[in-house]
């Protein structure tokens, strides 16, 4: 089992790939922030329609963004699923309520034929 920053796997808040599929396409959609770098997000195999994109070496100067989602429901992601627990962790403790980190990450949902943006 994975530790990291103390934690073990088990504590971290997860969502599958198809449980966010179903949330995406709900009345209500989480907030989709990817993490990886601007280069990779534009210009990788595209990304999900919609994610906001804040690199994760830029996160930390760029929380004022997100204040108006400490109440709501975000979903970190990066193409593994591994670097999203980070984001995971920094937006935790900044004291945001409802965070998750995508599980498989953007390679999953590409893998299982999700919508991403054309590929550049």
């Amino acid at each position: 089992m994975m530790h990291f920053a103390g934690k073990r796997e088990s504590e971290w808040s997860e969502i599958s790939v198809d449980e966010l599929f179903e949330r995406y396409n709900s009345s209500k959609p989480p907030l989709l922030l990817d993490i990886r770098s601007i280069g990779d997000y534009e210009e990788g195999y595209g990304h999900i329609p919609g994610a906001l994109s804040i690199p994760l070496l830029e996160f930390e100067s760029r929380m004022d963004e997100l204040e108006a989602y400490k109440e709501k429901e975000i979903i970190t992601m990066c193409p593994g699923g591994g670097l999203s627990l980070v984001a995971y962790e920094v937006l935790t403790e900044a004291g945001f309520k409802d965070v998750k980190s995508l599980t498989g990450g953007t390679d999953e949902w590409r893998d299982k034929g999700y919508p991403l943006t054309d590929q550049t």
